[in-house]
């Protein structure tokens, strides 16, 4: 198992990336304890001190500064990249960031890091395939890939409701089954954890799995 635990970074040096971005939930009594949970069962699949990682989807930068104490060079990605994420560095890391979409595979370096995050971006992209197909490409022979996304069902969907996340329907494009399916095409699937712990995939809320490239 990873020694690579969460560290919630002062509210007062991040900010969200845009709109919808969840980050006031890991900061809130009610739900900061499942949000915090979910990305604490990713990085317990995560290989720990690694070479070089890449975080696809960096959002507001949530994840920097623990990725960046486990990893000598890091690369954050994302459509939109967020102000001030170069503040969130853990000294010693070399770190850089791009603004870049995951469908086009020549954005990202082919098989160069040893360890890929994925975090909550997957259920956004339709071009299931498509996305699989780049994380392979970017992904050295015998790293890791980590997965994390929502497990769109109804019961999900009320979840989110309770919380206070309306329209959750709207972003979720694409299923579950649609997304393994994809990453089992390209990559070899070694673990799967769930939240609630021992759910099945009809029942869970959310899910962490791991991915190897031969």
């Amino acid at each position: 198992m990873s020694t690579i635990r969460f560290t919630l970074p002062p509210r007062d040096r991040i900010s969200p990336n845009n709109e919808k971005d969840p980050l006031p939930f890991y900061y809130k009594r009610s739900t900061g304890w499942l949000y915090r949970h979910r990305l604490q069962m990713g990085l317990n699949l995560l290989p720990a001190n690694g070479k070089r990682l890449l975080e696809v989807g960096v959002g507001s930068g949530i994840l920097i500064p623990t990725l960046t104490a486990h990893y000598q060079s890091y690369l954050g990605t994302d459509l939109v990249l967020a102000k001030g994420l170069e503040q969130l560095v853990t000294p010693g890391c070399n770190a850089s960031f791009a603004s870049a979409d995951l469908l086009d595979a020549n954005t990202l370096p082919a098989n160069s890091f040893d360890a890929i995050v994925c975090f909550s971006v997957l259920e956004h992209i339709r071009d299931s395939e498509g996305a699989a197909r780049s994380l392979a490409h970017a992904l050295a022979p015998g790293g890791t890939l980590v997965t994390g996304y929502p497990m769109v069902s109804a019961l999900m969907t009320k979840a989110f409701e309770v919380i206070g996340y309306k329209g959750i329907d709207e972003d979720h494009v694409a299923p579950p089954s649609q997304i393994s399916a994809a990453l089992t095409g390209v990559l070899t699937p070694i673990t799967r954890v769930a939240f609630p712990p021992l759910a099945t995939v009809t029942t869970a809320l959310y899910q962490c799995a791991a991915w190897r490239k031969a």
